[in-house]
């Protein structure tokens, strides 16, 4: 792959397959990627190595997973889940294996961040609790990016914008400027806003841009990505690519 910044829509570093909740295999991710003229894809499927989540690839999968990918022009990755506690859920030596790590944070306090209508007593709370559950995981060293970083679950989302506080989100960024983390501008669910992205510009984050696919018709669908870099002026180093790009 080039080493040059393609233009956005060129790019998708977030796309799940069939190895865990995704509904398209691998082979028809790339080839819809090749079809829409992708020039930087990763694949990478939802990982869990230290709690045993629904939908989610273990270690004893990875070599197959891995291999999988072999012959094909993509990135090898994995959406490593961040566990409640801020641990990434991914060893260091297998982590080196891949070409990105991404982290995702699915479940706080018990409460699962889709179709759970489970109420939210101290919504202030739940997303203190989601703060330092980041901060920590971008300490670990351990990922390369953070996904969605602003998504809430269903009951509290319609609040975000008073939630997501301008304090937290200096210090969400402060931290992914610290440890070398990128922060995902998630194409399915529209994530972080212009505020969070503008804080990120400030303090030199880069970003990543994902789709968040698990459809095939999914693939590619970064104009949120596109419109925001392109609204806000984002130059081209602070694009993230991984180093194997």
């Amino acid at each position: 792959m080039s080493t040059a910044v393609p233009s956005a829509k060129k790019i998708d570093l977030h796309i799940h397959t069939t190895f865990s909740d995704g509904n398209c295999t691998v082979e028809e991710a790339v080839k819809t990627a090749e079809v829409k003229g992708l020039r930087v894809v990763a694949i990478t499927d939802h990982y869990s190595e230290l709690q045993n989540l629904p939908k989610r690839m273990v270690q004893g999968q990875l070599p197959r997973y891995l291999q999988s990918l072999e012959g094909f022009n993509v990135l090898k990755g994995v959406e490593a889940e961040i566990l409640p506690d801020g641990t990434p859920s991914i060893s260091k030596e297998n982590a080196d294996l891949l070409d990105i790590v991404i982290g995702g944070l699915h479940i706080i306090q018990g409460i699962v961040f889709w179709s759970d209508s489970t109420p939210i007593w101290n919504p202030r709370g739940f997303v203190e609790d989601i703060r330092v559950a980041f901060i920590k995981a971008m300490e670990s060293g351990l990922l390369d990016v953070i996904a969605h970083a602003t998504w809430l679950p269903e009951t509290i989302r319609g609040e975000t914008s008073s939630l997501i506080t301008d304090a937290w989100i200096e210090s969400v960024v402060d931290a992914a400027s610290d440890c070398g983390v990128a922060v995902e501008l998630n194409g399915a669910w529209k994530v972080p806003d212009e505020r969070f992205v503008n804080e990120c510009l400030r303090r030199g984050v880069k970003l990543s841009i994902g789709s968040d696919a698990h459809f095939p018709s999914m693939v590619g669908e970064v104009g949120y990505a596109v419109d925001m870099l392109k609204n806000l002026n984002v130059p081209d180093n602070l694009i993230f690519l991984p180093r194997k790009s």
